[in-house]
């Protein structure tokens, strides 16, 4: 009976054949599915030595670990033993070495000597200062008191060989270029003192000091020196305050009239003898130059002009000028005397 589920006849003798090949003449593909087996038994061997590996290397770490540990606490160990010990020994005890009293002695003499050397060059030193000093001073004032002295007339021909004329003999003094700078920076800081006290005390007599200086024709080398302190000591004149801005006159100690009571009750004349007296406090003079702002006395500008030249403080001589400005409506340079008396001298005419 013919199978109905195969395209083949039964019949038919080429599948017969085919089914009675030997085994020898299989398909390359049916040798490789009987093969299969192997290949999985070839493929699970490295496996098996990896997880070998990994087992072996596991031991030898764990081993190292173990060693390590052992070997850290040994050494922490014996470190603890011997700190213990350290502290539990001992300690020596130091004592400081015994100085002999003879080196004692010794060395007490020697800066003893020292200090007596130290004293002697001191000493020396001072004196040597002083002498500098004293010759110094000396030398300024043999420059200061030497003048050209005049010879008798001699026979001997002058230079222009007219004979009989008389011949003045230039005295100047052996000096070093050195001791001329020590004399010359002397002057300059006694310039210079000058112009610190002016500013320090307001008092007008060290300005007039600088004054002179400027106008000797014998210290032609000092003219520049004392102009510079003289504007120093101008410019911070002007510039400083010292007078209280809430100052009032005490009319009650300066005045014995009982209808006297304030500032406003003072008359420009005794305003004007409160300035002119120099006995009282320079406050007193300086108030009074404000007060005379208002005065209507023809002469109140003599008398500011007048404050302005001769007033001891300079403080009262500027605030004279101020308040002589601010009458007449015209301005001066500070303490520009000559152009005050020049204008005061053309008022008159």
């Amino acid at each position: 009976m013919p199978d109905l589920f195969s395209p083949y006849d039964p019949s038919d003798p080429q599948p017969a054949m085919e089914n009675a090949r030997p085994a020898a003449e299989k398909t390359p593909a049916s040798a490789a599915r009987e093969e299969l087996p192997l290949h999985r038994e070839a493929a699970s061997v490295p496996n098996l030595r990896r997880s070998h590996l990994t087992r072996r290397h596991l031991l030898i770490s764990l081993a190292s670990s173990i060693v390590v540990g052992a070997f850290v606490l040994y050494a922490a160990r014996t470190y603890t033993e011997q700190q213990l010990g350290a502290q539990s020994r001992p300690q020596p005890v130091v004592t400081p070495p015994v100085v002999a009293p003879i080196a004692d002695d010794r060395a007490a003499e020697q800066i003893a000597a020292l200090q007596k050397q130290v004293d002697v060059m001191r000493r020396e030193q001072l004196l040597l200062q002083q002498n500098t000093r004293e010759s110094l001073e000396g030398i300024s004032a043999s420059l200061k008191s030497a003048r050209p002295a005049a010879l008798a007339p001699q026979a001997a021909a002058t230079s222009t060989g007219q004979p009989g004329v008389p011949r003045i003999a230039d005295m100047k003094p052996d000096i070093s270029p050195t001791q001329e700078e020590f004399i010359l920076l002397k002057e300059r800081n006694r310039l210079a003192q000058y112009a610190d006290e002016a500013i320090a005390t307001g008092e007008r007599k060290p300005l007039e000091v600088l004054v002179e200086y400027m106008r000797d024709p014998d210290a032609k080398h000092l003219h520049e020196a004392a102009k510079a302190e003289y504007l120093r000591a101008v410019r911070s004149v002007q510039f400083i305050q010292r007078e209280d801005p809430g100052y009032r006159l005490p009319v009650a100690g300066l005045f014995k009239d009982p209808n006297i009571r304030d500032e406003a009750d003072v008359k420009p004349d005794a305003l004007l003898k409160l300035l002119a007296d120099h006995q009282q406090p320079w406050e007193v003079r300086l108030r009074v130059c404000f007060l005379l702002l208002g005065s209507e006395l023809p002469e109140t500008n003599a008398r500011l002009i007048q404050a302005i030249k001769e007033d001891p403080s300079l403080d009262v001589a500027k605030h004279a000028q101020f308040s002589l400005e601010q009458r007449i409506k015209r301005r001066f340079r500070i303490f520009d005397i000559p152009a005050i008396e020049a204008w005061a001298g053309s008022q008159k005419k």
